[in-house]
């Protein structure tokens, strides 16, 4: 599969950044995908983050110098040119590190929420593709055309990749699904997610919300190794969409990820870039099409979309190996039992037991 990731993702690669994608990019104001690699820092494979460069170059940049951000990534569409495919490729174990599924507040675990949306009476008629008209006055046909809608982006089942905590509070009867802060923040640092930016910040100035990366349903495997996603430019005129009741419509625009432009989630540890994945574990990741930017700003910079091409190859041959010395020996030992008893493998799990077993299962020369 890895050769054919390759190939797919290197389609249309021409006049965009490309190379094995670690390291930012020497170009400061070069628009490009690229790997920040953090090292062994569990047997379990590399960890590495995925950043968008911008730049600052100013003629694509705000008024106060700030880099564009980064609004999507997908295909070309219409007739802009040079027409691009899409490409996300992923293989190799993607690892874990915070409480399992079925204790995580995700929305498919908050039962309350679920029994409250279905609940919800609305306005119009949800047309089935058999052309069945089912109207949304009545429950539950609201919440299930959104959980049939493909290009749907928020309030699905098994939208796992980001870190979406669900509860269900209020002061008076039968309210309300909420959104709610981020849990186990403290194992991130070998956790694997797509992202908006550093785990756990918030945006605005008076009320801090949480933003979050939007994926359409028909793409929520995003993350379930080995994945190939591949699609071609959308013809001229072709824009899919489907409209839950009174919902806004959800429109295909040939995006896998979509994010908030109109909030600064640039990177401090990488200026001019923008954090948008991290994975430990995997041992390729790539990634091609374009990089799209909100037409709300063109009156500061060009919102015509960028192409980029990124394929990485993570050095997993000795895991264990953690500080790559070329033998799995009693510093990499120590290290991962350091790490348990600190209490940086999530105790729900049995990841440091697992640590600790696959230090030992590979002791020895990484030759041998």
């Amino acid at each position: 599969m890895k050769k054919l990731a390759c190939l797919v993702c290197s389609i249309f690669t021409f006049s965009s950044f490309a190379g094995d994608g670690s390291g930012p990019p020497s170009d400061p104001n070069a628009v490009a995908m690229w790997i920040d690699d953090l090292g062994r820092l569990t047997p379990f494979g590399r960890t590495f983050d995925v950043y968008i460069q911008s730049g600052f170059d100013p003629d694509f940049s705000y008024p106060n110098g700030d880099p564009r951000r980064p609004l999507m990534i997908g295909c070309t569409r219409g007739n802009e040119s040079p027409a691009r495919s899409f490409g996300w490729a992923i293989e190799g174990p993607i690892f874990k590190n915070h409480r399992p599924d079925h204790l995580y507040p995700w929305l498919d675990n908050c039962e309350e929420c679920i029994e409250y949306w279905e609940l919800q009476a609305s306005f119009g008629d949800w047309e089935l593709p058999d052309g069945t008209v089912l109207p949304c006055s009545e429950a539950p046909n609201g919440w299930d055309c959104v959980q049939a809608n493909p290009y749907q982006r928020t309030r699905y089942f098994g939208a796992k990749f980001t870190p979406v905590n669900y509860t269900f509070e209020g002061s008076g009867p039968g309210c309300c699904p909420r959104q709610v802060d981020f849990v186990d923040l403290e194992y991130a640092w070998c956790d694997s997610w797509i992202l908006h930016g550093p785990l756990g910040k918030k945006y605005g100035t008076q009320n801090l919300q949480y933003r979050y990366p939007l994926v359409q349903q028909q793409h929520k495997d995003l993350m379930d190794t080995p994945v190939l996603k591949f699609w071609p430019p959308q013809p001229v005129g072709q824009i899919p969409s489907q409209q839950c009741c009174q919902s806004p419509s959800q429109n295909d625009y040939g995006d896998l990820i979509k994010w908030d432009a109109d909030v600064d989630w640039g990177s401090e540890k990488w200026p001019g870039s923008f954090h948008i994945a991290r994975f430990t574990g995997p041992d390729y990741f790539s990634s091609s099409g374009v990089i799209r930017w909100s037409c709300a700003y063109e009156e500061y910079f060009p919102c015509e979309p960028s192409p980029y091409s990124v394929n990485y190859y993570a050095d997993n041959s000795c895991p264990s190996d953690l500080n790559e010395d070329g033998k799995v020996g009693f510093e990499d030992l120590l290290q991962v039992l350091s790490d348990v008893a600190g209490f940086r493998y999530h105790p729900q799990t049995n990841n440091g037991f697992n640590a600790l077993l696959k230090v030992l299962s590979e002791w020895g020369d990484c030759d041998a």
